[in-house]
């Protein structure tokens, strides 16, 4: 028997033992228990190098269990990595906002066309360097950019919550869980600005429920958007008096129709892209 089988039988044999208090704590025990088994045979093997679609990225352990286990079963933002791969035009400069570890970031900049502009928005500042690391690895020609901030329309600087994990961060009144910091601001509007003003552009968003303000301050921007890849959070709506169904109606307003949906992962188009991919798939001023 293997010496890291039999540690495992070890641990599980004293977690029964122990008898932990609730049948979900024992659960979630043994859950961690193997997760970190797992990674950590990855890690003895790879280091904290992990194939995403395709994609070398690069995550420490230090940016927590759940995200390196989730990278190694293929479940890291799975719905979000499926329909930029479908969907996302390769000849459109990005703005993607919840940059987060970069891992996103990497799949995007490998379906963008050299020297396509690629903007990358982040809040947490302990993950900076690991996102901009993996957002950067394929773009030597300097085309993906990093940029420390929150999307926020309500002053120069947002309150910012760091969660148990680099995925539960949020803006406003959350549970306090975490720390708090402030962070920069920054809008749709100014990054749009910041990279030329194009015809058209990609938004790639997933910032935990802060996309419905842009749907509230910065509705002419995105009829700018030729595609918007967007991942919904319900919950988080309705405490702000808001709902999802406000946001879809924006999408069409602004001139965007549905093109996929999965799960909570929404695509938009505008219609002539949408007839032009069906046809033929795809193959600055300072802030």
């Amino acid at each position: 028997m293997p010496s890291w089988h039999r540690r495992s039988v070890c641990v599980c044999a004293e977690l029964l033992i122990a008898g932990y208090f609730g049948k979900t704590g024992m659960m979630h025990h043994f859950r961690d228990f193997f997760r970190r088994q797992r990674v950590n045979r990855h890690i003895a093997q790879c280091g904290p190098h992990y194939n995403y679609h395709g994609v070398s990225v690069n995550v420490p352990l230090s940016a927590g269990l759940g995200a390196c286990n989730a990278l190694l079963r293929g479940k890291y933002e799975h719905d979000e990595a499926v329909m930029i791969i479908k969907h996302m035009p390769a000849d459109l400069p990005v703005i993607e906002l919840g940059g987060s570890l970069g891992v996103v970031s990497a799949l995007i900049r490998s379906r963008l066309a050299a020297g396509v502009r690629h903007i990358v928005v982040e809040a947490n500042p302990d993950v900076i360097d690991i996102c901009e690391k993996n957002a950067a690895s394929g773009a030597n020609d300097g085309s993906a950019e990093m940029v420390h901030a929150a999307v926020y329309y309500d002053g120069p600087s947002a309150r910012f919550h760091l969660g148990r994990d680099v995925h539960s961060n949020a803006l406003g009144e959350v549970e306090a869980t975490g720390r708090e910091i402030d962070v920069s601001a920054v809008s749709l509007g100014a990054l749009y600005q910041h990279i030329g003003v194009p015809d058209r552009f990609t938004l790639v968003c997933d910032i935990e429920g802060g996309e419905y303000a842009i749907f509230e301050h910065d509705s002419a921007v995105l009829k700018k958007a030729g595609t918007v890849i967007l991942e919904l959070h319900p919950r988080f709506y309705k405490a702000m008096g808001g709902s999802e169904s406000k946001i879809l109606k924006s999408l069409e307003e602004a001139g965007l129709e549905l093109v996929e949906r999965s799960a909570n992962v929404i695509v938009y188009s505008r219609p002539q892209q949408v007839h032009q991919k069906k046809l033929y798939p795809s193959t600055s001023k300072s802030l």
